[in-house]
């Protein structure tokens, strides 16, 4: 019979690197929105790119952030589960 489960250590370290992936995204698209309000750029296309940034860019950006918290939080939890199926 097969033996179902995970390196705890492995998963959780896992978990650690998907929410620092989310915190590193976060802090770049901080990062890319400061610098885009601090150009000097004039026009039709500068207000449909900022247009565009400020909307569906920096929306996709937060949900993708969002999705690898999760992911990292349900990593996390697994190896505690799977600690506490091991002990008992």
């Amino acid at each position: 019979m097969p033996i179902w489960g995970a390196d705890t250590a492995q998963l959780k370290a896992l978990g650690s690197k998907l929410q620092a992936g989310s915190s590193e995204i976060e802090k770049q698209k901080s990062l890319l929105t400061r610098a885009l309000d601090s150009t000097d750029w004039m026009g039709p296309d500068a207000d449909k790119f900022r247009q565009e940034w400020n909307g569906s860019h920096v929306s996709d950006l937060a949900r993708v952030a969002r999705a690898l918290e999760e992911a990292g939080k349900q990593a996390n939890k697994n190896a505690s589960q799977q600690e506490q199926a091991s002990q008992g």
